[in-house]
This record gives structure tokens, C-alpha cells and sequence, in this order.
């Protein structure tokens, strides 16, 4: 005979659940965090969004700051993985720069979450960080091969992007690729 988290509930194992639960708290975390900003939400009004009590909440996170680094790890993930297989092996580095900026356009609360509402001081949130911004330079500046001179145009199109953002979208995103793809050209 099975142990209780063997049973299935509606189809599903324990596991499941708990993984379901765990997606919705995010999914309502990064559209909170976009709206709101970080410091505004509560583990409240998350649970609030996501249709769950504050016990699931705890389930799956120790704190507020776990799910913001565990929703910036994903949005950075789904950030490389979009620009990567929006990138044109003709012109490699115009496209990323394309797709990236489209895709902070069509995308803004994940966006903030990514550029505007983290906390880039926080160690976890740095390596993460940094992490991804190897791996977005390497489909952005393909061409940069001098360590200093990819982290330096990486900070200018991150720069770039923030105040983009911040200025709800003045320009098209076209725009503000081509700017950007000057940046690069620049660096090599």
C-alpha cells in the first residue's frame, strides 16, 4: 500500500501540485513585481493574485526575496532562450539586438522585472546576473572578444533598455536596436 504523497489529487501527484502552485505564485509575482515594483508587494497580494493562501506560498519559497531571485532567474531564462531562437545566422548580432528589444517591448512587466525592479546588490542576484549577461553578450556582441570592451557595450545596451523602459517605450524598438547595434560596432 502507498504512502499518502503517492495518492493522486484530481489527477495529479503531490509533486505536481506543489510545482503548479509554484508557477502561479510566480507567474503572479513577475505581473506584480511589472506593476507595482518589488518593494509594493506583499506575500499577500501575490498569493492574492495566484488564488493561493499564504501556506503554499512558504511551500515552495523561504521569503520574498527567494521568489524575486527564483522570477529573475526565469525571466533571464526565457530572455536568453527567445533571443537565441529569434537570432539570423546572416546578421547574428542585428537580429538578437532585434529580438531582445522587441521582446522587453512586447513584455513590459517582465522587463521591469529584469532591468528596473531587481536588486543587482544582492549576491544571489548578482551571480544570476551575471550569469545571463555572459550569455546575452555572447548573442549581442558575438564579435566583442575583449572581456572589458563586451561587459562595457553590455552595460550601455542594458543603460540603454532601462531608460527605454523607464520612459515607457518613447521609441520603437527598431529605434533603439539600431542605436544600440552602434554600441557594439564600436566595441569591437
Amino acid at each position: 500500500m502507498g504512502i499518502a504523497k503517492d495518492r493522486l489529487y484530481g489527477g495529479q501527484s503531490q509533486e505536481a501540485r506543489v510545482a503548479e502552485r509554484r508557477e502561479k505564485l510566480m507567474q503572479a509575482a513577475a505581473k506584480l513585481y511589472g506593476q507595482a515594483g518589488t518593494t509594493g508587494v506583499s506575500v499577500t497580494a501575490i498569493c492574492a493574485e495566484a488564488g493561493l493562501t499564504p501556506r503554499y506560498f512558504y511551500e515552495s519559497f523561504a521569503s520574498r526575496e527567494a521568489l524575486l531571485l527564483a522570477v529573475f532567474a526565469e525571466v533571464c531564462e526565457h530572455l536568453i532562450a527567445d533571443v537565441t531562437a529569434a537570432i539570423d545566422a546572416r546578421a547574428p548580432a542585428d537580429s538578437a539586438l532585434g529580438a531582445f528589444f522587441q521582446l522587453l517591448a512586447d513584455h513590459p512587466d517582465l522587463a521591469r522585472v529584469f532591468l528596473v525592479e531587481t536588486d543587482h546588490h544582492d549576491p544571489e542576484m548578482l551571480k544570476v546576473g551575471r550569469g545571463m549577461l555572459d550569455r546575452l553578450a555572447a548573442l549581442i556582441a558575438p564579435e566583442v572578444a575583449q572581456p572589458l570592451a563586451r561587459v562595457g557595450v553590455m552595460g550601455a545596451i542594458l543603460r540603454i533598455a532601462r531608460f527605454w523602459i523607464e520612459s515607457d517605450y518613447a521609441e520603437p524598438a527598431t529605434e533603439i536596436a539600431a542605436l544600440a547595434r552602434r554600441f557594439v560596432a564600436a566595441a569591437r
